[in-house]
């Protein structure tokens, strides 16, 4: 299923990060650098794709697989860090819970087992309760309507610096939001992210980045409810 998902976002997206649009079948010739580039790109994703399909439907450790899932997105969306958020509604104050973290710039001070309440002043807080995307090339440079904010204290506590970010929510079969799955920083280069560089080596996730997390984010849903149920007829 995500193959086909895939092979339909590329069939009517292109990257324009490679500032490069098929216009004919001449495009991707030998003769053209681009056109092979693009090429290779686009297999590249389509082979993360099939093998996060396969990790799908072999892994029964939901940990793992979210594990998995985060760290293939990232490579496919060349970010820095990401989160994948579950929303725990069992207590009388709802949360937003961290359930994997990954940073590459701070890969020792991911943020674990942290929970923020489940309210619209945060960005993950804001796309659980309002079930909208939020695509942010400046984290720290919001519209001034924006009801939700970046909370500084994240990048404080493990000596960071969040700029784009892109956050999709997470819905389960009643189309109820069950979670967040954010990536922040797409990056240039890959090489750490600084204070100093942050502004140079990051960019805003482009139309196709946004594609491909939604589609992604949906075979995570899939994956967690189907975890979920398997958990409760074990219990019963």
């Amino acid at each position: 299923m995500l193959s086909g998902t895939l092979l339909k976002i590329l069939a009517t997206s292109m990257t324009p990060d490679l500032g490069w649009q098929s216009e004919t079948s001449e495009d991707i010739s030998p003769s053209n650098p681009q056109g092979l580039e693009q090429l290779h790109y686009y297999k590249c994703l389509l082979d993360d794709l099939l093998a996060l399909s396969v990790s799908l439907s072999s892994t029964n450790d939901l940990r793992a697989f979210l594990e998995s899932a985060l760290t293939t997105t990232r490579k496919m969306t060349a970010s820095d860090a990401g989160s994948i958020y579950l929303i725990d509604r069992s207590a009388p104050v709802h949360t937003v819970c961290f359930e994997v973290a990954q940073n590459d710039s701070q890969p020792e001070r991911s943020l674990v087992n942290f929970a923020v309440p489940l309210n619209q002043d945060s960005i993950v807080g804001y796309v659980a309760m309002t079930g909208e995307t939020l695509n942010l090339s400046d984290a720290h440079d919001l519209p001034d309507n924006a009801i939700y904010q970046h909370h500084k204290t994240f990048d404080c506590d493990i000596e960071y610096h969040t700029r784009s970010v892109l956050a999709v929510p997470m819905f389960d079969w009643q189309k109820s939001t069950i979670g967040v799955f954010q990536l922040i920083n797409r990056k240039v280069k890959d090489i750490s992210i600084t204070a100093e560089n942050v502004q140079e080596i990051t960019l805003a996730y482009s139309a196709l980045d946004e594609k491909l997390l939604k589609a992604i984010a949906y075979q995570v849903s899939v994956y967690i409810e189907r975890s979920q149920l398997l958990g409760q007829v074990l219990q019963s």
